[in-house]
């Protein structure tokens, strides 16, 4: 079936499409070609300290919570966007893990006397890059993005993905070449995602929609009870962020499991 279901996004030539991964694949070459990551890590590593801790660990957690955050509000509202997300989310997952055990970047404090960076948080040793929250922030966003939505939403969207991916930085356990490799991968998942759902809309019914909101919701009651101690002091402020998803869904969730149709 070849048909275009989503009516939604934006022209194939636009800024908003090709821009994010442009960027960022001229900006991976520029410091592959000049030897620059280190150096743009440190730097940005000591600028970024200039904030708190509590500040970078509560940004960095929304990547974790992302994907309830901004996707579960349109279950039974926008089901193009919520297949659209899943769609874009395999390419994501295929991005990440294709690149992450064979490739074995090593992380900042694997490589670099820890006296010389700040680190906030467990310290991860492998397995670089990409970003995995990068990813995840950035195919999000780039879903939205896609769509029809004002630009002073996109804009916003689009500045927490890049704040979430400097946090990276900010807490040691990641190069800005592995926060670009994630920005540019995420982005690319989310066009070829709205290529496939649009050209095989079979995630449009309400069977599975209503499957992706219970996962989707499982994901959110999980956050609420888990116990963890990465970030522990975020943990408020994650069950929050899942109340409010839980929140604004209600209406389109018991319009998607209220129909019978």
């Amino acid at each position: 079936m070849s048909k275009d279901i989503s009516i939604d996004c934006i022209p194939h030539l636009n800024a908003w499409r090709w821009g994010v991964p442009l960027v960022s694949i001229v900006s991976m070459l520029l410091l592959w070609i000049f030897d620059a990551n280190t150096q743009v890590f440190l730097a940005l590593n000591h600028a970024t300290s200039l904030l708190s801790d509590t500040f970078w660990s509560h940004v960095t957690v929304i990547a974790d919570m992302v994907a309830i955050l901004l996707i579960l509000p349109f279950c039974g509202r926008r089901p193009q966007v919520v297949w659209h997300f899943f769609v874009a989310a395999l390419f994501a997952i295929l991005w990440t893990q294709s690149l992450k055990s064979p490739l074995g970047v090593m992380r900042p404090p694997a490589v670099l006397d820890m006296s010389q960076f700040h680190t906030i948080g467990n310290l991860f040793l492998g397995n670089a890059f990409p970003s995995g929250h990068t990813t995840t922030i950035f195919v999000i966003v780039g879903v939205l993005c896609l769509q029809r939505f004002p630009f002073v939403i996109k804009l916003g969207l689009l500045t927490l993905a890049i704040l979430i991916g400097v946090s990276r930085i900010a807490c040691g356990v990641h190069w800005p070449l592995d926060v670009l490799g994630g920005a540019f991968g995420g982005w690319l998942a989310a066009v070829a995602g709205a290529w496939v759902s649009s050209r095989y809309p079979i995630g449009l019914s309400d069977n599975f929609q209503r499957v992706a909101a219970v996962l989707l919701l499982s994901i959110a009651i999980w956050v609420i009870f888990r116990d963890t101690e990465e970030f522990a002091t975020t943990i408020p402020f994650q069950i929050l962020l899942a109340l409010i998803a839980v929140g604004t869904s209600a209406s389109g969730l018991i319009r998607l499991f209220g129909n019978k149709g």
